[in-house]
């Protein structure tokens, strides 16, 4: 059997992730990860997180606490420059808590 373009693990990856459609939900997934990084490394207040989803640039994010989601609210540009800075592009357009 005779080669005839190989491929690197990292390019074989990344074309099966392009075939199955993973891109986006594999972003969602990196995206609530670093919230929850950002949140409970810095504030220590990611365990008062109930749900969070990403749509359309938009950060939705469920609060349990009605304080906690008043003190992130003055935090919240500070917090998407984090996040954005992280994926090293501007993904993260808005962020909403509920």
């Amino acid at each position: 059997m005779k080669r005839e373009k190989t491929k690197s693990i990292g390019e074989a990856i990344a074309a099966y992730v392009e075939e199955s459609r993973l891109g986006e939900g594999l972003l969602q997934a990196r995206i609530c990860g670093l919230w929850d990084a950002l949140t409970v490394g810095q504030l220590r207040l990611g365990a008062c997180t109930a749900r969070r989803s990403f749509r359309a640039g938009v950060l939705s994010c469920k609060l349990n606490s009605s304080v906690v989601r008043a003190h992130l609210q003055f935090q919240l540009e500070a917090i998407r420059t984090e996040l954005n800075a992280r994926l090293g592009e501007e993904i993260v357009k808005q962020i909403k808590l509920t």
